[in-house]
């Protein structure tokens, strides 16, 4: 059987790491990150790959950095065949990946070479893209760009966040994953290399980038809203009190006279806003310190006045 070592942090890489354990390619042993402080209480909380790792029994080592030579001589001795990495959050230096026998393989939530880096899956929705996929690749020096073994689509649903298309292509990218494993260990299949026309890189998020911008037409800020959720979260600002977006709906509508931000209702079910072209319906709010509540409960309970102004928040 192969010895696979699989390197893997947050929820995403979980039905990638489930797929492999009931077949050969079941991992000698897990690499994650280290355990994080999580929750209101900030209490460390071992990565969602650990977890699953040690219910299922397998070893675990955690490693922070690629640069102590613990790790390096744990892996380098593992006797690897396959290496394989999903969302594990550090970026392999070249000697590392020299280290499996056989293939170092990655799999990524995009269809390759789009999207490259750390938040594609955020990054195509927020683009308004009408669907995207995995890939499985062959890991190289530069950051996603070693040559593909296969990929698959995946259709966006105009109305869905980023958390729940992320979802779905973690599942999705198990299935393509195993085959890729068993077709390179059976000798059918090689990678081609990525084209350069189609490329591009995005950057790992950070809170201010849910920062909503009202001044940019009804269906970007819609996008944009979709693209943040669950993180960082799509937020903006009314009289100074911070306020996410958990959901909105852009609208056939050209408000005359509105400034970007504007509240141009705020009765009953409908909290619409004016954006720098068009409007967006905001269905679903959530304040500092309580649980997201669909638009009509939130106006019941809070004072918004029509004319007021969403502003921008970066705190």
């Amino acid at each position: 059987m192969p010895r696979v070592i699989f390197f893997g942090s947050p929820e995403f890489a979980l039905p990638s790491l489930e797929a492999l354990i009931p077949t050969e390619f079941c991992p000698e042993f897990v690499v994650t990150q280290p355990d994080r402080p999580a929750g209101r209480g900030r209490n460390s909380k071992p990565t969602a790959v650990r977890a699953l790792a040690e219910q299922n029994g397998l070893a675990v080592r955690v490693i922070s950095s690629f640069k102590g030579e613990g790790a390096v001589e744990t892996l380098t001795s593992s006797g690897a065949d396959f290496f394989v990495v999903v969302a594990f959050g550090l970026i392999f230096p070249e000697k590392m990946l020299r280290i499996p026998s056989k293939e170092p393989v990655n799999l990524h939530a995009s269809l390759l070479p789009a999207y490259r880096g750390a938040s594609p899956v955020n990054m195509a929705i927020k683009d308004g893209m009408a669907f995207t996929g995995v890939s499985t690749m062959r890991m190289v020096k530069e950051l996603d760009a070693g040559p593909v073994f296969m990929q698959a689509v995946e259709p966006v649903d105009p109305m869905e966040d980023a958390g729940s298309l992320s979802s779905r292509l973690a599942q999705k990218g198990a299935g393509l994953l195993l085959k890729t494993l068993r077709g390179i260990e059976a000798g059918i299949l090689s990678p081609v290399e990525q084209p350069q026309e189609g490329s591009s890189t995005v950057g790992l998020l950070k809170k201010e980038d849910g920062s909503i911008p009202w001044e940019k037409n009804a269906l970007e800020v819609h996008n944009h809203i979709r693209g943040m959720n669950p993180w960082p979260g799509s937020h903006t600002s009314y009289q100074g009190e911070y306020i996410k977006i958990h959901g909105a709906e852009p609208l056939d509508l050209i408000p005359r006279g509105a400034d970007p931000g504007q509240i141009l209702s705020a009765a009953g079910n409908s909290l619409v806003v004016a954006c720098g072209s068009g409007a967006v319906r905001v269905t679903r709010v959530q304040v500092r310190g309580k649980k997201a509540m669909d638009a009509e409960d939130f106006m019941r309970g809070y004072r918004l006045e029509e004319g007021g102004i969403f502003g921008k928040e970066t705190r």
